[in-house]
């Protein structure tokens, strides 16, 4: 089915401010290609989560059109995350600040609230499109979900309609082991189910639950929009994938005990958990028409070589495009929450722009060649 005539669901994964702006560059394609009012659901992942935040934050809690995307929203995102550093700010904050020494990740909520203005439960956010923001249960070590009618996951359980505060949710998501920390969920006078929708019976809880960074158990935010031998959602036809992951690279062990070293081992599992779901969709999505798959560090011309476009044909587009090199320094651009410089900013955000944009018209020259 294509995409202009299908229900999309957007799997945007984490990687801090650079997948952020990242993904902000598809949107922006999709705003430009009148694919955008096609959205139907969105699974956010740790800096995806803070794009998709922002969005809402600058179309007040409201999903915006295509057209409102591009006259006024992306602009203040941009300027959102230009001007205010969420990171920096915490940092300031923390010293004088001892009741976030052992919540890290309620600061950055309150950075998220002061400085982006996301404001809001979920309660506030639409109906549609969906958004589920993606956190891992550690007692559990399943994908913990949250989104405007239900939170939990299939183990623990199950809560309807729930009224938490949205910053907390993206601060949640993006809660990465040792340098950030995770968000305690308390479970008092909450009613949990053992299904989404509350028809079955009561689940018993314990008090509480550890969540973190989403991107422990799946960094592209897949499973919620798609499960290994059933296929897509119900809710989409149609799967974007939009992957801003760091690259594994070589790195040398630390002596002794480190966090380093603690971190590498996350990087590691986090990078084949990456691997494995990204074949599983090429195999039984992407290779029936079904979807796109951006990947961060792509140029132009490898795109178009993947797609089997001969050179002639893919130089125009590949022309206009960043070089090799740029991609590359685009996806070697460090994982953190720190605002970037505006040359930087302008970069990423092209080179989710310019992905989006050959990944779908190369696709498309590729399958009209096989008619």
């Amino acid at each position: 089915m294509k995409p202009e005539q299908s229900r999309i669901g957007l799997a945007l994964s984490g990687g801090g401010i650079r997948a952020a702006v990242f993904h902000l560059g598809v949107l922006q394609y999709l705003a430009e290609s009148g694919l955008f009012d096609r959205i139907a659901s969105i699974s956010s992942v740790s800096g995806a989560s803070l794009c998709v935040g922002a969005v809402f934050a600058a179309s007040g809690s409201k999903w915006p059109s295509g057209v409102e995307f591009i006259r006024s929203v992306c602009p203040k995102v941009r300027e959102l995350i230009l001007k205010n550093d969420i990171q920096k700010a915490a940092l300031l904050r923390l010293p004088v600040s001892p009741r976030y020494w052992g919540n890290k990740v309620g600061l950055v909520a309150r950075m998220l609230e002061k400085k982006w203005g996301i404001t809001g439960t979920l309660q506030s956010l639409p109906r549609f499109p969906y958004w589920e923001i993606n956190c891992t249960t550690f007692e559990t070590g399943k994908s913990f979900r949250f989104r405007r009618d239900y939170m939990g996951d299939y183990t623990v359980g199950y809560v309807q309609n729930p009224g938490l505060p949205v910053s907390h949710m993206i601060a949640a998501s993006a809660g990465f082991p040792v340098l950030i920390g995770p968000y305690i969920l308390k479970t008092k006078g909450m009613r949990w189910t053992r299904d989404k929708w509350g028809r079955q019976e009561e689940a018993p809880v314990s008090g509480k639950y550890t969540l973190w960074d989403g991107g422990v158990y799946d960094n592209l935010g897949l499973e919620a929009l798609h499960k290994i031998g059933r296929g897509l959602d119900d809710e989409i036809d149609y799967l974007l994938v939009s992957n801003a992951s760091a690259p594994i690279a070589y790195k040398k062990r630390k002596a002794g005990m480190s966090v380093g070293n603690m971190l590498r081992l996350l990087d590691i599992a986090a990078s084949q958990v990456v691997a494995l779901r990204s074949r599983e969709i090429f195999a039984s999505v992407i290779s029936r028409g079904d979807g796109m798959y951006l990947r961060i560090g792509s140029s132009a011309g490898e795109i178009a070589e993947g797609f089997g476009i001969p050179p002639e044909r893919a130089e125009p587009l590949v022309k206009s495009c960043l070089s090799k090199q740029d991609a590359v320094k685009v996806r070697d651009y460090a994982t953190t929450l720190l605002s970037p410089s505006p040359a930087n900013f302008e970069l990423i955000f092209r080179h989710g722009y310019e992905s989006a944009k050959c990944v779908r018209l190369f696709g498309e020259a590729a399958r009209v060649a096989t008619l």
